[in-house]
């Protein structure tokens, strides 16, 4: 008897408890649905701006107006006066060679110009007594004026037999050593002009270089200085492809700097190019579910809900980015919050 009112006590104990859970549950039920509150979030106000598009690449550092200086006249190379690295001053003497060749030429010119002078001389006061005929004089001033320009010529040669720096440089590369013989023309030194600074060479493709225009500003980087970001100017835009890359060449003005460069450090080069549309900037945060180059934004639709609006991105620059394809009546997007919402959501705008 015992046992059985036990068993039925368990039972109904049981059957109250589900029957308190079950009432607890549709109480939790209704008190969801009927509590529903808007999602709170914040707003930022978009801003308009020209578009700007960053485009990467790789380039080398050079001087800005790189020479090949030479000897007019081969020779030996006599001296050799500076290394490489070295900072030069205008008409400071680079290079010169063994002159006894060409000074002998010299004294050569000059010993057949005052013969000639003599001729003619000879000849005029024979011409003038009447002894000598025109023809003969005519042909003494030609000897001369030959041996005239024979002497000018040896001059000029000895004059430059002496590499001179052309401006204020530096020394890239000495091509050749003292002693060696050298023809005419044959490069001695690789001279760069300091006078318009560094310069940067950089390859681009061709949906790229149709964007570049002169004057468009660059970041370079250098693996020399980590973290250090040097400013730059485009001055030449390439109009014909590398046969070896296919790239075209842009030449960029690196701005005056205290940091020590040298010739074919490799540059990173982040190019930013001004275009004619404009874009919308907002927030980084206020873009949800970006993929590649599409997105989507919030903005708010009768002041308490919210509309998904796709839209394209088209960089990002620190905390913000710059998008297109928002309506031209919007001036807020959801920012604090844009993560949580679904199209059509009801929200309470925080300010």
């Amino acid at each position: 008897m015992t046992s059985k009112y036990n068993t039925e006590m368990k039972n109904l104990t049981i059957a109250f408890l589900t029957y308190l859970i079950l009432i607890s549950s549709c109480q939790n039920n209704q008190k969801k649905i009927s509590g529903t509150e808007p999602v709170r979030v914040t707003v930022s106000e978009i801003r308009k701006m020209q578009a700007v598009y960053r485009i990467h690449s790789n380039g080398l550092l050079v001087s800005s107006e790189e020479m090949k200086l030479s000897f007019k006249t081969g020779g030996i190379v006599s001296d050799i006066t500076v290394n490489e690295g070295n900072k030069v001053k205008k008409g400071e003497l680079l290079a010169s060679l063994d002159l006894s060749e060409i000074n002998a030429a010299v004294e050569e010119a000059e010993l057949g110009y005052s013969k000639s002078l003599r001729d003619f001389e000879r000849v005029s006061n024979l011409y003038r007594d009447s002894v000598a005929t025109l023809e003969q004089k005519q042909n003494a001033s030609t000897a001369l004026d030959l041996a005239n320009s024979k002497l000018r010529i040896a001059k000029f040669n000895l004059v430059h037999s002496r590499i001179m720096a052309p401006e204020n440089g530096i020394i890239l590369k000495k091509i050749v050593k003292e002693n060696e013989l050298v023809a005419s023309g044959y490069p001695v030194i690789l001279f760069g002009s300091s006078a318009r600074f560094w310069k940067i060479k950089a390859g681009f493709s061709d949906k790229d270089i149709v964007k570049i225009n002169i004057g468009d500003s660059a970041i370079v980087t250098f693996d020399a200085y980590p973290g250090v970001k040097f400013n730059a100017t485009v001055d030449q835009v390439g109009e014909m492809a590398n046969p070896m890359t296919g790239t075209y060449e842009v030449e960029m003005s690196l701005k005056e700097t205290n940091y020590k460069l040298a010739s074919g450090f490799i540059a990173g080069v982040d190019l930013f190019i001004s275009a004619r549309d404009t874009v919308t900037i907002v927030p980084v945060e206020s873009v949800v579910e970006a993929d590649g180059n599409h997105g989507f934004v919030y903005i708010i639709r009768n002041e308490d809900t919210v509309s998904k609006v796709e839209v394209d991105l088209i960089s990002v620059t620190g905390p913000d980015i710059s998008i297109k394809g928002i309506p031209e009546d919007v001036s807020e997007v959801v920012s604090g919050g844009a993560a949580y919402l679904r199209d059509g959501e009801k929200v309470k705008v925080i300010r």
